[in-house]
């Protein structure tokens, strides 16, 4: 099986050869340093992947402010999927008055924020404990996330059903080594803890430990579980990656019945990787008999996503 990795927009796969076609596999957490190294350098495509991945916290914490520095840094240089993503975190920012560019009074209003919040998360109140936990973190520096990590601590001992969200990125920064010396073992209890109360982004995680035996043994079986899992609470990333395992065959037998299921499952909620994976299905009559109708739609739908490559393969098929 041939692979070899491939730059698309915003993104980066693992393209994978599956017989005549090509099923693109979700970017690796363990790419984020070069990522970030390169994007310094003044690559611009790794500038637009490194905001995506501090966007959405793949392989670092979640971190909207470094994500607007990266999208703005590759805007610059006309990467429209940068360009785009920037506008979208603007448009939030004035609507929730959080991360507004060049606003003193609102970079006022938040340092007496965090002041008041962190003067309640000292007096007891764990919930505002997390709040001053996730404003350390958007600073995205190697002291505010020590200081990320304290009250995110504190706040998950408490044990209480709201302060679960402070041991989930509790467990993140252990997994990143971000503010604390990284730890897989702690990062998958705290997962584990989590994801038995029934938050499922700390099920496809933990299922993500177990795939690769990060701080845990290594468990296939028990991975796709939790993936699983992840998948039937709508976590769209989770059913994305058990399609790319079942039509890849990586750790487990082929299986394009299945792989067609979770890759359509996924693509319904609006991942655009998916819904490039199912064009490319009927594209090439992998598991399915050749459709280019279907493809075309599938293609289109990921295209309007955002997914540069979906666009070209739409184009090729017209």
């Amino acid at each position: 099986m041939e692979k070899s990795f491939k730059y698309i927009f915003g993104f980066v796969f693992i393209i994978i050869a599956v017989g005549c076609g090509v099923i693109v596999a979700p970017l690796s957490p363990d790419k984020f340093s070069s990522f970030k190294e390169e994007c310094e350098q003044g690559n611009v495509t790794s500038c637009s992947i490194l905001g995506d991945m501090y966007s959405d916290g793949i392989g670092t914490s979640q971190n909207i402010h470094l994500a607007q520095n990266a999208y703005k840094k590759a805007c610059e240089f006309n990467n429209n999927h940068a360009c785009s993503e920037l506008g979208k975190l603007y448009s939030k920012a004035i609507k929730r008055q959080s991360v507004s560019p060049d606003n003193t009074n609102v970079h006022q209003a938040q340092v007496e924020n965090i002041t008041t919040d962190s003067q309640m998360c000292e007096s007891g109140n764990y919930e505002k404990c997390y709040e001053v936990g996730k404003q350390y973190e958007a600073k995205g520096t190697r002291s505010f996330y020590k200081k990320a990590f304290g009250v995110y601590k504190k706040s998950c001992e408490a044990s209480h059903t709201y302060t679960l969200d402070a041991c989930y990125a509790l467990g993140n920064l252990y997994k990143n080594g971000l503010g604390v010396r990284r730890n897989y073992r702690l990062s998958s209890k705290l997962f584990d803890h989590v994801c038995q109360s029934n938050n499922d982004k700390a099920c496809g995680d933990l299922g993500e430990m177990y795939l690769y035996g990060y701080g845990v043994k290594q468990n296939t079986l028990k991975a796709m579980k939790l993936l699983e899992k992840g998948c039937q609470r709508d976590n769209i990333k989770s059913c994305t990656a058990l399609g790319t395992l079942y039509v890849t065959g990586e750790k487990i037998s082929e299986n394009y019945a299945k792989a067609h299921y979770y890759f359509e499952r996924s693509c319904a909620k609006g991942d655009a990787l998916a819904c490039y994976n199912m064009g490319n299905i009927y594209e090439n009559g992998i598991g399915r008999a050749q459709n280019r109708k279907e493809a075309k739609e599938f293609y289109r739908t990921s295209c309007s996503a955002g997914l540069q490559e979906s666009c070209i393969s739409l184009k090729a098929l017209n």
